[in-house]
């Protein structure tokens, strides 16, 4: 078969198109259910058929799907064979029914719709059957491509495989109805606290959170979480499908499954597992951005906008963004629905640099799951329009059809933006810095920005450290950051590095210090001094002095998670931060083999190390993040069982009591001489104080000022001081307490709760 100036766009190559030449046409409003559920390959049970719907170029000249049976293809590369589909797509634009290209696949036409979407119904073909789409572009350039709705992948640079919608039968039903009291709900009535307030999360990592790192095995955590009664909810690291075992933000299928995990169907036993267990489940997604290795978008259609940081940009805000807008909200969709979460959150929202966007897959989570709660990770400082709900009379359709209409007016050069976007909650970052910078730098300006964040968190979620504090620094956890602080070792660093390769010395220098201390109960002073010379300081503290400061920094531990869970509203740890556990927490990536030998430039590779503090390609990172890793011994056997006991305790109280969960919270007092916070909250009657002392030094003293409480008598009933948490006793117990008249003991970095009585 003759083909005349075909050129050939192989997977992994780059052709240069005006994809922007024609903008798609604006089509009224009509996403309705029936249209969100009919992108990419549908099969349907009554017929035993396949349905096929792409979007693609709006000016594309042809496009063709290829079936292949699974056990034919086989792990095919996605490059194979593209001779033979060559002559079939060029020359054959007029085909009316499927052609065999070899004994293993057949070529179906696809018929045009229009705007660049095009459609094949009723095809011969069943669930994990391969297929891949054949475009010809206007200059009848052909790119084979994967699906961009593909729902199973089982290679980032393969065929996409049919998903097949029967793949699990729910057990809880109770709490897919409703009828289970432990589920959260989303309550937009409740402008306070937004229905979340009861939200105690914790944020887990499949890869890293079992030695396994698969969605099965991670039942045994959902056990270890539950158990503890520390948290109601979990937030699951990213599982769109991306290269091998990480964090999961490099997705580049953004609705199917990592296959290094496990199926779809064991993440439904997973999600399902843990609502048996009474844990809410938060799925996280990624809107902003699409991962290196794999990415095939731009074959595929006007997909892409440009390169960002961590990868390429998404075509929200650009000429025919329409469908994609679509693409991204279905998405949102598809985790919602397919996979039952409670909840979804949505990974830095502010980089996919379309609020549009966001408020679309807002309006369309509201729509058709109303009790979903959505979680904005912004990073704008709490921005107020991300979370302001729309309060318009307006119709779904009404909504829709404005965000359409907008966009449209931003690719003519018209400058909008929206008023309203409508997230429940969103990451609270002011509050974390303002906690962080009150634990770890003991200054008097803490004290007035931790209680400016505390008063305005309400419905945000609160926490001390995630995934980002962790990871995106040098990998150490809290307890080793607190250390490098106390220790001044950022001080005592060669001066001549730079200023963050010093910063994350200290850090694994003290986790060093830290996992030596913890599990050699034998260790030396020699040994000590040695590890911290290895780390270029020159004056090495002895064994003593690092032990003393490793207590100071547990209880300082402790004095964050106090503050953290007195302040009313929805919360978060991350996995294993309830117990400081010893594990390094990394970025760790596989590349595909496809990406094996991919290179970044070197300045690239520097900075991104620099910025992380390790090597991002190091395969052997993984074995360092497993939850549990270290086990400590000797003196400090008890550390980890005292903390999660005080957790313990601590989660209690803050549960029974309504006024930790949905009170009013006010600051009563600052004490800034002695790095002294108190503050207050009440409800329906119900009174408590909780008073932190952030210094460094034992204090004992009165208070009395306008605001502050008189008259008033409380009784004491946490200490985090507490011999049984590992603290030295410094307490009020057994005493009733007239706060503005008698001196309390506050032991250094310590934090107490004091309820009213009568």
């Amino acid at each position: 078969m003759k083909i005349e100036s075909v050129g050939t766009n192989y997977a992994g190559s780059r052709i240069k198109t005006n994809r922007n030449k024609f903008a798609a046409k604006q089509p009224s409003f009509g996403r309705d259910w029936k249209i969100h559920t009919s992108w990419g390959a549908v099969f349907k049970n009554e017929t035993g058929k396949t349905n096929f719907k792409l979007f693609t170029f709006p000016n594309t000249h042809a496009v063709f799907v290829e079936i292949a049976d699974k056990v034919a293809i086989g792990a095919s590369n996605i490059k194979e064979r593209a001779v033979q589909l060559l002559g079939i797509a060029a020359a054959s634009y007029t085909i009316t029914k499927g052609i065999p290209v070899d004994d293993n696949s057949k070529v179906y036409p696809m018929e045009n719709k229009g705007d660049g979407i095009f459609v094949a119904e009723g095809i011969d073909a069943k669930p994990d059957d391969k297929y891949r789409y054949i475009i010809v572009t206007e200059n009848k350039e052909v790119n084979l491509v994967k699906d961009p709705y593909a729902k199973k992948q089982d290679s980032i640079h393969g065929w996409s495989s049919i998903y097949n919608p029967d793949n699990y039968e729910w057990k809880n039903t109770d709490w897919l109805e409703g009828k289970d009291s432990r589920r959260i709900k989303r309550n937009p009535g409740d402008e306070r606290y937004r229905g979340l307030a009861k939200l105690k999360i914790e944020e887990i990592n499949i890869p890293s959170v079992t030695q396994e790192g698969t969605f099965l095995s991670a039942k045994k955590a959902v056990d270890k979480i539950a158990d503890t009664g520390l948290a109601n909810a979990i937030e699951i690291m990213p599982v769109e499908n991306t290269y091998s075992k990480q964090w999961g933000y490099d997705g580049v299928d953004k609705f199917a499954i990592n296959r290094h995990l496990g199926t779809a169907a064991e993440l439904k036993e997973l999600i399902d597992y843990a609502h048996g267990k009474g844990l809410n489940v938060i799925m996280d997604m990624v809107p902003n951005h699409m991962g290196t290795d794999g990415d095939y978008l731009s074959e595929a259609g006007p997909y892409e906008a440009g390169s960002g940081q961590f990868g390429a940009l998404l075509n929200f805000e650009h000429p025919n963004n329409r469908y994609v807008r679509d693409w991204m909200a279905n998405a949102a969709l598809w985790w919602a629905n397919e996979f039952k979460v409670d909840g979804i959150r949505f990974d830095m929202t502010k980089e996919a640099k379309s609020d549009y966007l966001l408020k679309q897959m807002v309006d369309e989570l509201n729509e058709h799951n109303p009790d979903v709660f959505l979680i904005a990770e912004d990073g704008r400082d709490n921005k107020v329009t991300i979370t302001r709900y729309d309060t318009s009379n307006k119709t779904h359709e009404e909504k829709i059809n404005e965000t359409d209409m907008l966009v449209d007016l931003i690719v003519s050069g018209t400058h909008t933006i929206p008023h309203d976007v409508g997230y429940d909650s969103e990451w609270d970052f002011p509050f974390m810095h303002a906690l962080a910078d009150a634990i770890k730098n003991n200054s008097q300006a803490s004290l007035n920005f931790i209680d400016d964040t505390m008063l305005n968190s309400g419905y945000r979620i609160k926490y001390v450290m995630s995934h980002d504090e962790i990871g995106n620094e040098d990998g150490t956890r809290l307890l080793p950051k607190i250390y490098a602080q106390h220790m001044n070792f950022f001080a005592k660093m060669d001066g001549s590095l730079p200023a963050d390769v010093r910063g994350q010395n200290a850090a694994k220098l003290s986790h060093e210090i830290i996992k030596s201390l913890m599990m050699n109960i034998n260790i030396t002073d020699e040994e000590l001094k040695e590890i911290q010379q290895d780390f270029g300081i020159t004056e090495p503290a002895d064994k003593q002095t690092l032990v003393n400061y490793l207590k100071a920094s547990h209880a300082k531990t402790k004095l964050a998670s106090g503050a953290l869970m007195t302040c009313p509203g929805p919360k978060m740890f991350f996995q294993g931060e309830d117990y400081a556990d010893l594990s390094y927490h990394k970025f760790f990536r596989d590349f595909s083999p496809e990406f094996e030998n991919y290179e970044p430039n070197k300045g690239q590779t520097e900075n991104i190390c620099r910025e992380k503090g390790y090597n991002i390609s190091n395969k052997f990172a993984l074995k360092d993040s497993i939850l549990g890793k270290y086990k400590p011994s000797g003196e400090f056997a008890s550390m980890q069982k005292q903390l999660l006991a005080f957790n313990k305790d601590l989660f209690k109280i803050t549960d029974e009591n309504e006024p930790f969960v949905d009170g009013e919270i006010h600051s009563i007092y600052k004490d800034h001489e002695n790095l002294v916070h108190i503050h207050s909250v009440e409800k329906n009657g119900e009174k408590f104080l909780v008073i932190k002392n952030f210094a460094d030094k034992f204090h004992n003293g009165t208070y009395s000022s306008p605001g502050f409480p008189h008259n008033e008598k409380y009784v004491e009933i946490l200490n985090s001081d507490d011999e049984i948490y590992g603290g030295g006793g410094s307490c009020n117990k057994d005493r009733v307490i007239n706060v503005d008249n008698q001196a309390l003991n506050l032991a250094a970095n310590s934090i107490s709760i004091l309820k009213k009585i009568d």
